[in-house]
């Protein structure tokens, strides 16, 4: 599967961003071949260039981005990112943590440090429940909010708590 769609992002000042997303890796599915859900390869996330904004680099990997800010003090860009599948926690060294921090500084490029406390908690503003059928042109906060009652807790917030049966 390779999936592209734009997504608003309210960030931590109140601004509202569209990003453009993709998502690529494949369609898992059950005993009568119906997509059931997807295991990523690659999941991107484009940040537009904005007034007064330092503009990173296209954040990809992996894992599945959860929450995405920007702290106008320091020019940096943070990404949020968890595990979907145990052979991608497994693949990483099975870390202590379930989430990895990205960041990007004035445009440099992105680089992992250790999750920031001032993180814990945060709720989750970008899509994670991806659809292996695909999503559609732009993805609204309304509809992520429609998905974030039903979403895995890992997906809904920024948690210290981890409940995995890897």
């Amino acid at each position: 599967m390779s999936e592209t769609w734009k997504e608003e992002v309210r960030l931590s000042d109140g601004r509202l961003i569209v990003v453009k997303r993709t998502a690529k890796g494949t369609i898992t599915r059950d005993m009568a071949m119906r997509a059931t859900g997807w295991k990523p390869r690659e999941t991107t996330v484009r940040i537009p260039e904005l007034d007064g904004f330092a503009h990173p680099p296209v954040w990809r990997s992996g894992l599945i981005p959860v929450v995405m800010d920007y702290d106008t003090a320091s020019s940096t860009w943070s990404v949020v990112a968890t595990y979907m599948w145990c052979s991608t926690w497994y693949d990483m060294g099975r870390p202590t943590v379930q989430y990895v921090q990205y960041i990007s500084v004035g445009g440099e490029a992105w680089r992992v440090v250790p999750l920031q406390p001032g993180l814990i908690g945060r709720r989750a503003n970008l899509l994670t429940h991806i659809r292996p059928t695909g999503e559609s042109g732009l993805i609204r906060e309304e509809y992520k909010e429609m998905l974030w009652r039903t979403s895995a807790d890992q997906f809904k917030s920024i948690s210290t708590t981890w409940k995995t049966s890897c």
